[in-house]
């Protein structure tokens, strides 16, 4: 349990390369001027995990490190929460770092939301969502990154969509369904990392087409 109450557990998945990222993943969980309560890393086959195994023998935040077979990005992420007992959750992907006060930003804004989206520094420019609401993600709008920190009792009853899971816009549209209430902080909490291994960069025209069609379909009805 952290300060006034705000329990938080920040999470990845993470295959292939993307294990080489987890040393500065770990790093910059660590370092927040608000600790999380848990730390939870899903290896959905790592090529390499000696650095991140090391790195987070060092970390003094309770964690766990769960292997399973890597069956989509959706079901990664499903299993990445389910591992975590917190009222909050936090999925930061695995290339991704917070910025040190990213937690506390989510504390101060916790008391009044459901979701708590952090904005992002991109390629040197910051990207913000300062008037994410319940009503803009029904829209089909852009309202959170992946990143969002959300209430746990939400995700139990609306998990990470595992069919054509690359928009993540579509996860925070089912919970608007739920009525969750949604708001921005007024800075980046994280670094987007963009590099050539990027799960985004490697969709193919099919797959975004599918996907952006199914964000549309869900924004009217919610019929997954």
């Amino acid at each position: 349990m952290n300060v006034a109450g705000f329990n938080i557990g920040v999470v990845t998945s993470a295959w292939g390369d993307y294990g080489r990222y987890l040393p500065e993943w770990i790093e910059s969980v660590e370092t927040q001027t608000l600790r999380p309560a848990q730390i939870t890393i899903i290896d959905a086959g790592i090529t390499d995990s000696t650095a991140a195994r090391l790195r987070l023998a060092r970390c003094p935040i309770p964690w766990r490190w769960k292997k399973i077979e890597y069956a989509g990005m959706g079901r990664a992420r499903n299993a990445a929460v389910e591992a975590t007992e917190t009222e909050w959750i936090m999925h930061l992907d695995a290339d991704d770092m917070l910025f040190p006060y990213a937690l506390a930003d989510v504390a101060n804004e916790a008391h009044r939301a459901d979701v708590v989206s952090i904005g992002a520094v991109k390629d040197g420019q910051s990207i913000l969502h300062r008037w994410a609401s319940t009503e803009r993600a029904l829209m089909g709008m852009s309202v959170c990154f992946s990143c969002a920190a959300f209430r746990r009792s939400f995700w139990e009853r609306r998990p990470w969509i595992e069919a054509n899971d690359w928009i993540d816009s579509a996860f925070w549209v089912g919970f608007a369904h739920l009525s969750a209430k949604i708001v921005g902080t007024r800075r980046p909490g994280f670094r987007y990392r963009t590099h050539p291994d990027s799960h985004s960069r490697n969709m193919t025209p099919d797959q975004r087409a599918e996907a952006y069609a199914q964000l549309k379909r869900l924004t009217y009805e919610w019929d997954l």
